[in-house]
């Protein structure tokens, strides 16, 4: 059966953190993402937004020992033919669902490499009152403390998220087939990933296994945060004391990028946005990209 599921945008994306208190040193003061009022109930996850109000959901171990796995948050456009497919699909973990404090509904599954996925309406349905202070941490009363950021950068949304997999084919069955993802030719060197697309310009790269682990672990699951300015952006982080890893690349559609590594070692990609929308590159229904006839 055809999957109803239509997908806007990337709505949030979830990081495992351990220490609030380290990691908004980071997210909010050096990347100057914004603290914002918390819509569940759970005291161990910060809310932030981008620009955009593009979300990046904190989430400290709820029992205190245990890090957390992280997920990607899609919003659709009908939740609940979203939530008619996914029952549908056959793939593990599927949650019950449930409604946030803004009356934002959502549910979860994993897909068949263990990344956790969120499925959700648009936030912000229903007005709340709820307040938070310079930490995140939420009450249904009081002063909201919108904290300043001294940061110079300017995170306009999230460009892309990098989810690792084993089998590009098996894979595609559930962000080509069931989720309705566009696969579009890749812009980088080799054949080790796909790209694929959504509506707004925002992606998904699912990447295959790399041939060996490097001392910082599988680099593979990452996120991408689109900045108005690269240069000023690689300043600021040098300034702080970040350390950036290969420098600014630049790949065939003229996007750059460079990726660091937050306090608790999630990858974090830099990125502008790259214009591939008249690449010549060709790509097949697994996103392998050739350009001028031959595999990448």
């Amino acid at each position: 059966m055809p999957s109803n599921i239509r997908i806007k945008t990337i709505n949030h994306v979830g990081i495992p953190v351990w220490d609030r208190r380290v990691s908004l040193k980071f997210y909010r003061d050096i990347l100057g993402l914004q603290v914002i009022p918390s819509m569940v109930d759970s005291p161990n996850i910060v809310w932030t937004k981008t620009l955009d109000g593009t979300m990046v959901h904190l989430i400290e171990p709820s029992d205190g020992e245990n890090l957390g796995a992280p997920h990607t948050a899609f919003e659709v456009e009908d939740f609940d033919a979203a939530v008619e497919s996914l029952r549908a699909s056959g793939y593990p973990n599927i949650s019950d669902t449930g409604e946030r404090h803004d009356g934002q509904s959502y549910i979860f599954i994993d897909d068949n490499d263990g990344n956790r996925l969120e499925f959700a309406t648009a936030s912000g349905l229903r007005a709340s009152s709820r307040v938070a202070d310079a930490l995140g941490y939420t009450t249904e009363s009081g002063d909201n403390v919108v904290a300043d950021s001294p940061s110079k950068i300017q995170i306009l949304t999230i460009n892309h998220i990098g989810l690792p997999i084993n089998d590009r084919a098996e894979c595609m069955g559930m962000y080509r087939d069931l989720l309705n993802i566009n696969v579009i030719p890749h812009q980088v060197t080799g054949n080790t990933l796909a790209w694929t697309g959504m509506q707004d310009g925002s992606m998904v790269h699912v990447i295959d296994p790399p041939k060996s682990v490097g001392p910082r672990g599988d680099s593979r699951q990452h996120v991408a945060f689109e900045v108005v300015d690269i240069e000023a952006t690689a300043e600021a982080l040098i300034e702080a004391d970040i350390e950036i890893i290969d420098g600014i690349g630049t790949r065939n559609d003229g996007q750059h990028a460079m990726f660091v590594y937050d306090p608790d070692g999630n990858r974090i990609e830099i990125a502008t946005r790259g214009d591939h929308s008249e690449t010549t590159r060709t790509v097949d229904e697994n996103g392998y990209t050739n350009e001028d006839g031959a595999l990448l």
